[in-house]
């Protein structure tokens, strides 16, 4: 029987299959689920440092009558971040107890003394790995491209000059250079990058005339962003690629390998088909492995990366060469 386990910043995974974050990774009971499930690791919901900071806003106006002093409130708003930080390392500490397979922590923040602050707190309750998931917004036009790379660099030479352990950074697809972003980005020394981040997407409704998000899932036609930019950089960098976005069957997930992935992170197949799809895609990836005749997946990880084909260039195709659907010309 062919061997799916998979090695992702030197964590042995029985899978490449990993429980990305999201609201399946916020409770011990699904957790346990991902696990049984085949999941080879799981990634805890993400902790945002601005929904922490709004929580504990809101506990404090909702008790205001309490906290005549502003000394009063600013403690009392430092009691409630200090909770809702509890709370996600008691979830953490809980599943590395009853989990026999990794468990990454996750964090968004806005400043780094509080990256590295939550990152040193994870890493001591036993989180296997950090995953920084690092999103800016550059809404402002009087900030060039050069600042918001520069701002990106700076942060991670910062985070990985000061966080002890296996660090994995989680970045968005919008900058003017990926390539060069990604090889600056194992240059610092990273363990793992993950490709991309799928950012929240405003909407307007138009019967309320108001701003809403969008439908907040993938769906299975958006994996190309990943794939393309997983097999264009996979052989050039040291670090290991995570695929996301858009992964939703064996089939996607075996392309992601090919490309040059080392594991892929699901949510979305998930939270649609339940823990059940995990399996399906585990047993899709042993079945094109058995058919092929590949003993492990380091038999095929990365053979159609670019550098690794021959026709590797079709990677950096933008245009059609030929006319969508006309099968005369294909």
């Amino acid at each position: 029987m062919p061997d799916i386990s998979t090695e992702y910043m030197g964590l042995k995974l029985k899978s490449p299959v990993i429980m990305a974050s999201g609201p399946l990774t916020s409770h011990l009971d699904d957790l346990k689920r991902a696990e049984d499930a085949g999941a080879g690791a799981v990634v805890l919901k993400s902790i945002f440092e601005e929904q922490i900071e709004k929580d504990a806003g809101l506990d404090a106006a909702e008790n205001e009558e309490y906290l005549a002093h502003s000394d009063s409130q600013e403690y009392f708003e430092a009691m409630a971040r200090a909770y809702y930080i509890d709370r996600y390392m008691t979830l953490l500490e809980g599943a590395k107890k009853s989990l026999d397979i990794p468990v990454i922590a996750s964090i968004n923040c806005k400043s780094i003394s509080t990256w590295l602050e939550y990152s040193q707190n994870f890493l001591s309750c036993g989180a296997d790995a950090i995953e920084l998931n690092y999103f800016p917004i550059a809404s402002n036009a009087d900030v060039s491209g050069e600042a918001v790379d520069k701002a990106l660099f700076d942060f991670a030479k910062s985070a990985r000059g000061k966080i002890e352990g296996k660090l994995a950074l989680k970045i968005g697809s919008f900058y003017s250079s990926l390539s060069s972003v990604i090889k600056k980005i194992d240059d610092v020394g990273f363990d793992g990058l993950v490709l991309f981040n799928r950012p929240f997407r405003p909407d307007i409704d138009l019967k309320s005339l108001e701003i809403r998000g969008c439908k907040p899932l993938s769906s299975p036609d958006e994996y190309g962003m990943s794939l393309r930019w997983t097999a264009l950089m996979s052989a050039e960098v040291k670090l290991d690629i995570a695929a996301n976005t858009g992964i939703h069957s064996a089939d996607t997930l075996i392309k992601m390998l090919l490309a040059g992935a080392k594991a892929a992170e699901v949510c979305s197949a998930v939270i649609k088909n339940g823990f059940s799809v995990i399996g399906e895609m585990n047993k899709g990836l042993s079945a094109f492995m058995e058919e092929k005749g590949y003993e492990g997946t380091r038999d095929f990880i990365a053979l159609l990366a670019e550098d690794n084909y021959e026709r590797g260039d079709a990677w950096e195709r933008v245009q059609f060469l030929k006319t969508i659907g006309n099968d005369n010309e294909r």
